[in-house]
Protein backbone atom coordinates (compact mmCIF):
# COMPACT_ATOMS: atom_id res chain seq x y z
CA UNK A 1 0.00 0.00 0.00
CA UNK A 2 1.45 3.55 -0.91
CA UNK A 3 -0.20 6.39 1.12
CA UNK A 4 0.19 9.50 -0.73
CA UNK A 5 0.14 13.46 1.20
CA UNK A 6 0.02 15.92 -1.33
CA UNK A 7 -0.53 19.66 0.39
CA UNK A 8 -0.30 23.57 -0.83
CA UNK A 9 0.90 24.05 2.21
CA UNK A 10 -2.42 25.88 3.23
CA UNK A 11 -4.25 23.33 5.36
CA UNK A 12 -5.67 24.53 8.85
CA UNK A 13 -4.54 23.09 11.72
CA UNK A 14 -6.29 20.03 13.08
CA UNK A 15 -7.51 20.20 16.75
CA UNK A 16 -8.39 16.38 16.45
CA UNK A 17 -4.65 14.79 15.23
CA UNK A 18 -1.46 16.28 16.64
CA UNK A 19 1.67 15.69 14.65
CA UNK A 20 2.64 13.34 17.25
CA UNK A 21 -0.50 11.23 16.99
CA UNK A 22 -0.57 11.09 13.18
CA UNK A 23 3.02 9.65 13.32
CA UNK A 24 2.18 7.02 15.61
CA UNK A 25 -0.90 6.08 13.20
CA UNK A 26 2.00 6.15 10.21
CA UNK A 27 4.68 4.28 12.26
CA UNK A 28 2.36 1.45 12.85
CA UNK A 29 1.21 1.23 9.13
CA UNK A 30 4.64 0.99 8.16
CA UNK A 31 6.01 -1.31 10.60
CA UNK A 32 2.61 -3.48 11.33
CA UNK A 33 1.41 -3.88 7.12
CA UNK A 34 4.86 -2.41 4.91
CA UNK A 35 2.62 0.88 4.04
CA UNK A 36 5.08 3.24 2.25
CA UNK A 37 4.32 6.99 2.37
CA UNK A 38 5.26 9.84 -0.20
CA UNK A 39 4.93 13.63 1.19
CA UNK A 40 4.24 15.88 -1.51
CA UNK A 41 4.69 19.71 -0.75
CA UNK A 42 4.18 22.85 -2.17
CA UNK A 43 5.04 26.66 -0.23
CA UNK A 44 6.53 24.99 2.45
CA UNK A 45 9.65 22.58 3.29
CA UNK A 46 8.24 19.41 2.02
CA UNK A 47 11.32 17.09 4.22
CA UNK A 48 10.91 19.04 7.25
CA UNK A 49 7.01 18.71 7.29
CA UNK A 50 7.23 15.10 6.41
CA UNK A 51 10.02 14.54 9.34
CA UNK A 52 7.76 15.48 11.71
CA UNK A 53 5.19 12.99 10.42
CA UNK A 54 7.73 10.23 10.79
CA UNK A 55 7.87 9.99 6.83
CA UNK A 56 11.78 9.26 5.45
CA UNK A 57 13.27 12.29 3.67
CA UNK A 58 13.58 10.13 0.24
CA UNK A 59 10.19 10.09 0.25
CA UNK A 60 9.59 13.91 0.65
CA UNK A 61 9.24 16.26 -1.85
CA UNK A 62 8.72 20.21 -2.90
CA UNK A 63 6.93 20.98 -5.68
CA UNK A 64 6.13 24.15 -7.38
CA UNK A 65 1.97 25.12 -7.10
CA UNK A 66 1.10 25.69 -10.69
CA UNK A 67 -0.29 23.44 -14.15
CA UNK A 68 3.02 22.31 -14.54
CA UNK A 69 4.39 21.40 -11.08
CA UNK A 70 1.18 19.17 -10.73
CA UNK A 71 1.42 17.84 -13.60
CA UNK A 72 4.68 16.58 -13.00
CA UNK A 73 3.16 15.61 -9.02
CA UNK A 74 0.91 13.43 -11.04
CA UNK A 75 3.59 11.71 -13.26
CA UNK A 76 5.48 11.31 -10.34
CA UNK A 77 2.59 9.27 -8.04
CA UNK A 78 1.92 7.38 -11.11
CA UNK A 79 5.18 6.28 -11.30
CA UNK A 80 5.55 5.80 -7.56
CA UNK A 81 1.89 3.53 -7.38
CA UNK A 82 3.48 1.65 -10.35
CA UNK A 83 6.54 0.75 -8.75
CA UNK A 84 4.80 -0.55 -5.89
CA UNK A 85 2.34 -2.64 -7.91
CA UNK A 86 5.41 -4.43 -9.35
CA UNK A 87 6.55 -5.62 -6.09
CA UNK A 88 6.13 -8.98 -5.26
CA UNK A 89 5.91 -8.42 -1.65
CA UNK A 90 6.13 -6.12 0.69
CA UNK A 91 9.51 -6.83 1.29
CA UNK A 92 10.32 -5.77 -2.49
CA UNK A 93 8.20 -2.46 -2.05
CA UNK A 94 11.11 -0.55 -0.46
CA UNK A 95 13.41 -1.73 -3.40
CA UNK A 96 10.97 -1.00 -6.02
CA UNK A 97 10.24 2.68 -4.90
CA UNK A 98 13.99 4.01 -4.85
CA UNK A 99 14.78 2.10 -8.34
CA UNK A 100 11.95 3.86 -9.99
CA UNK A 101 13.34 7.33 -9.33
CA UNK A 102 9.60 7.92 -8.59
CA UNK A 103 10.53 11.28 -7.63
CA UNK A 104 12.40 12.83 -10.52
CA UNK A 105 10.65 14.42 -12.45
CA UNK A 106 9.47 16.63 -9.77
CA UNK A 107 13.10 17.18 -7.78
CA UNK A 108 14.95 18.45 -11.43
CA UNK A 109 11.15 20.87 -12.39
CA UNK A 110 11.35 22.49 -8.94
CA UNK A 111 15.36 22.75 -8.24
CA UNK A 112 15.20 24.25 -12.08
CA UNK A 113 12.73 26.75 -11.93
CA UNK A 114 12.82 27.73 -7.60
CA UNK A 115 16.62 28.46 -8.68
CA UNK A 116 15.32 30.89 -11.55
CA UNK A 117 12.77 32.48 -9.04
CA UNK A 118 15.71 33.36 -6.74
CA UNK A 119 18.25 34.51 -9.00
Amino acid sequence: TIFVITTDGMENASRKYSYEKVSRMIKRKQEKYGWEFIFIGANIDAIKEANRFGIRKDRAINYINDSVGIGHVYGSVSKAVCSVMEAGSVKEVEKCMNESAWDEEVRNDYGNRNKKSHN
